[in-house]
């Protein structure tokens, strides 16, 4: 007797301290047990969990769905997997996955049902942003391959002819060509990221001033601004002096391309793009400025994150898929560097970098 009872216990303690939410129901299906955890998670005492008042915690859309399935599995006495929305202590509803089995007593007999619940939302919300990023990503492959085919058979239509080439077509056909070898790229180091290879860099002298003027002439000789001049988007740089840092010249270039490929794209109104770059305190600090829509601010610790999109960016007004910052941050971390910013909704975003500067000739 002894024994059972420390057994008893034993079981007790191990199901109280689960990290998963256990609970129990008796014959009428209704709940006369939930554990610590449970209670942790929803804030609420015991008694308001039994019966149906664990219910009250349920999302209400997803109460009748949930229930008719329990019962019905119930009735059948059948094991069953679910997901529902449930409300956590601090007034969010979360994702949870919810497994149930029926169980029997040492007669053999139907006594009720026993569940464990996780918190899922995470994982939920992963798949959400992966499902997103395919259709954005199908969406983005189709941008530059649309025009492409266009481009390809005007020019299979002047060979045909002997007809001279238009310059302004090959131009066209590099931007586009330009623009899928970006997302190829973007692609391959988000995987291999994800794989937990680090990025290959070839370290050298970097002058960011020239490298930014670079990147700046080359935006202001696009084919998509000059086909464009009433979006008015002005450029301006400052940069007090030459600020040379050690790092990888292309990726750091492919750092300040996204920063102000954003920065127009998120500008859609035009108005000014300033871009400002002083040595301080022996650190090399670059700033990109814009006039566009600008970032809810309890979004503005997600921006660096994969697959992230602002709430107030649109899949249909501002396509993209999400990637460019991430790797931006990725490739300063590696050189020692840090990426943040600052915003205003409505006003614009300022996109800042900090490199450890490298002194000397």
């Amino acid at each position: 007797m002894v024994i059972a009872t420390l057994e008893a216990r034993q079981y007790r303690t191990i199901v109280e301290h689960a990290p998963m939410m256990v609970w129990r129901s008796g014959r009428d299906a209704k709940f006369d047990y939930v554990n610590s955890t449970w209670l942790k998670f929803t804030g609420r005492r015991f008694e308001q969990e039994m019966g149906e008042g664990w219910l009250e915690a349920m999302h209400p859309d997803d109460r009748q769905r949930c229930v008719s399935l329990y019962l019905d599995r119930f009735e059948k006495r059948l094991p069953w997997e679910k997901e529902f929305r449930l409300l956590r202590h601090d007034g969010v509803y979360r994702y949870v996955l919810e497994q149930g089995v029926p169980y029997a007593d040492d007669r053999g007999e139907f006594s009720g049902c026993i569940g464990s619940v996780v918190d899922v939302h995470e994982r939920k919300e992963l798949d959400r942003a992966k499902t997103r990023f395919l259709a954005t990503m199908a969406h983005e492959l189709r941008t530059p391959l649309t025009p492409l085919r266009t481009y390809v058979q005007t020019l299979g239509r002047a060979a045909a002819e002997d007809a001279p080439l238009s310059r302004a077509l090959v131009e066209r056909l590099n931007a586009q060509l330009g623009k899928l070898t970006a997302l190829v790229q973007e692609l391959g180091d988000n995987a291999q990221l994800e794989e937990g290879r680090p990025l290959n860099l070839t370290m050298e002298r970097v002058d960011l001033a020239s490298l930014i003027q670079r990147v700046v002439d080359t935006h202001r000789a696009s084919v998509e601004l000059k086909l464009a001049p009433d979006r008015g988007h002005a450029i301006t740089v400052a940069a007090s002096c030459p600020c040379y840092v050690r790092g990888d010249s292309s990726r750091l270039e492919q750092v300040v391309t996204s920063l102000l490929d954003n920065a127009l794209k998120f500008s859609p109104s035009g108005g000014g793009i300033r871009i400002g770059l002083a040595a301080v305190e022996r650190e090399c600090r670059l700033t990109i400025a814009d006039e566009g829509i600008g970032v809810p601010a309890e979004e503005l610790s997600a921006l660096t994150r994969r697959y992230f999109r602002a709430s107030n960016a649109t899949e249909e007004s501002f396509p993209g898929i999400g990637l460019g910052l991430s790797l931006s941050r990725d490739i300063l971390e590696r050189h020692g560097g840090v990426l943040s910013f600052e915003s205003k909704l409505g006003r614009g975003t300022v996109a800042k970098i900090s490199l450890p500067e490298q002194p000397g000739a």
